[in-house]
């Protein structure tokens, strides 16, 4: 029997954005205070993070409003639940956007989980997401030791942790299934941002190809009961119970 999960949402930053940044063809102008949202997972003697969320609202306000309160800093976030970030043992990316991974190099002793995808077009993206790559994943204390490149799909993590594959809204991304005493939670990162995103379905405003996009969603929902989407105005700090279920997503 696989071991089961306890998941906390902790907020790591506030977007203030219009929805269509996050649900494609949606009306321009419904203005949103979207969440950051990462994952917190504990099970099996182990600390997991999926995604580590914004460091430097400042710097991002030049392009939309960001704000990380005291509270939300990665520090404060984790304290709440008891943790530190050298408690941390794997950190997994859903891809490498800085509200996803800004805060990587806060995690020293943690082991990283990247697509190799991801970290390849990260290298080099094109040029209408390079801003949203600037930042560093590596220094003197987090090194490329510390990255595990995810090469194919359905990578376990650990018993119960699995990694899939759900490219489109960059080509590397992935998100994570979650095994929890309510049944299967996908970790979604941006492939779905919110419900829209898997109920009309549209790809999240960001992405390289909606085809693909679409077929990321339709994978979700044929493979998880839940969803825990990274920018879910829906959600509350620290839930560990009660994510939304997951949507019919209909074959295209």
């Amino acid at each position: 029997m696989l071991p089961t999960y306890e998941v906390h949402t902790i907020r790591l930053g506030t977007i203030h954005a219009d929805k269509s940044g996050t649900v494609y063809q949606y009306p321009k102008g419904t203005v949103l205070d979207v969440p950051v949202w990462a994952a917190a997972i504990e099970g099996a003697g182990r600390k997991i993070l999926v995604d580590t969320g914004i460091r430097d609202a400042a710097k991002w306000s030049r392009i939309e409003p960001h704000t990380v309160t005291p509270d939300e800093t990665v520090d404060a976030a984790l304290a709440e639940l008891g943790w530190r970030p050298q408690d941390v043992d794997v950190v997994i990316n859903t891809h490498l956007h800085y509200d996803h991974a800004e805060n990587n190099l806060a995690f020293p002793q943690a082991q990283f989980f990247v697509s190799r995808a991801e970290w390849e077009w990260a290298s080099d993206p094109s040029s209408a997401q390079a801003w949203a790559y600037d930042i560093d994943w590596t220094n003197d204390d987090v090194t490329f030791m510390n990255y595990t490149f995810v090469g194919h799909d359905h990578f376990d993590v650990m018993p119960g942790l699995r990694i899939v594959e759900t490219p489109g809204h960059t080509p590397g991304h992935q998100s994570v299934l979650v095994t929890t005493a309510e049944g299967l939670l996908c970790v979604t990162g941006d492939a779905a941002c919110m419900m829209e995103n898997l109920t009309i379905p549209t790809p999240p405003g960001t992405h390289i190809a909606s085809g693909v996009a679409l077929a990321s969603l339709k994978k979700i929902s044929d493979l998880s009961e839940r969803v825990l989407m990274n920018h879910d105005p829906e959600l509350k700090r620290y839930q560990s119970s009660g994510f939304p279920l997951t949507p019919d997503v209909p074959l295209s």
